[in-house]
């Protein structure tokens, strides 16, 4: 690996200086909102949406691609640890983003490239619409450039990431897909017991920064889709001010776990883990039940999950 991370062109400064588009203040303030997209706070309210708003079943299937994605992508960042750009050798108006907003941890592969690959990617095989089809990739562009033009990621990060995110799309995807017609064979009780132990066993055998908290959401969201399906009365379609206030009453309740027990529970990788169960498990469970007890919030036809 080490004449891999010695080419000049997917790691050295100057193709980030001589790619750079220099429009004004306007496009890096863009770039920032774009960047945004591909971050963890994103992905915690835009998940739930499409579990909440859209469809149920493959909302399961965003969620599982992009969060092994990104599980994959932890663990590789802290076996390769590779450093990300330095500033110093980036040129003036590269130079002051890159240190504004440079985030900590290796760079390559980018985080960003790889989820986003992982969660539009998925979204444009799920669905039906040509132009959602054509927005996805778009999208995937558009977050993988701004990693580039904010001097935070090297070339060869966004590439591996684009890489990674499309091998886990297309393994995990059908694997999910297969899972989800035959898990009905399987003994419920066997399959959450799985759901627990081997996601546990991941994140305290993996290395990785992120792994016990993505372990923890996959662990509890399907274990809470598990316990939904056929109990729940409640249909993720409904008219646009019932689709308001579920996202807001849903959001706050996953801000409340999110801050709350970090606030309440010690620094530690379990408790890591045990927050992010609950976000999980409030998503897939937890807010389904609660908008089934509440007539306008139910759906039009109240169609068990």
């Amino acid at each position: 690996m080490e004449s891999f991370f010695a080419n000049t062109f997917l790691f050295g400064e100057d193709i980030l200086n001589s790619i750079h588009i220099f429009a004004g203040s306007w496009l890096d303030m863009a770039m920032l909102v774009i960047t945004s997209a591909g971050s963890e706070t994103f992905y915690m309210i835009a998940l739930p949406i499409l579990y909440w708003c859209w469809d149920r079943r493959r909302a399961i299937y965003v969620g599982a691609v992009f969060l092994v994605a990104m599980t994959v992508n932890d663990a590789l960042k802290y076996l390769f640890n590779n450093p990300r750009p330095d500033p110093e050798k980036l040129i003036h108006g590269i130079r002051e983003l890159a240190v504004q907003y440079k985030p900590g941890g290796p760079g390559f592969p980018s985080g960003h490239a790889q989820g986003s690959t992982a969660f539009w990617g998925t979204i444009a095989v799920m669905a039906g619409t040509k132009a959602v089809r054509i927005a996805c990739p778009a999208m995937i562009i558009l977050v993988t450039y701004s990693r580039l033009h904010l001097g935070v990621h090297y070339m060869g990060d966004v590439i591996g990431g684009l890489v990674l995110g499309v091998l886990c799309l297309a393994v995990i995807l059908p694997a999910a897909m297969a899972a989800g017609k035959y898990y009905r064979m399987v003994s419920p009780i066997l399959i959450t017991i799985v759901l627990l132990i081997f996601p546990i066993g991941i994140y305290l055998t993996v290395p990785g920064q992120y792994i016990n908290t993505t372990m923890g959401t996959i662990s509890g969201f399907l274990i809470g889709a598990l316990l939904t399906d056929d109990r729940i009365r409640f249909n993720p379609r409904n008219r646009l001010p019932y689709q308001f206030a579920k996202i807001v009453i849903g959001i706050a309740v996953v801000a409340a776990i999110r801050f709350g027990l970090k606030f309440i529970l010690p620094n530690s990788l379990e408790a890591g883990f045990f927050r992010y169960w609950c976000i999980g498990f409030w998503c897939s469970f937890g807010a389904p039940y609660l908008f089934g007890k509440i007539a306008v919030l139910r759906g039009e036809d109240g169609d068990l999950l």
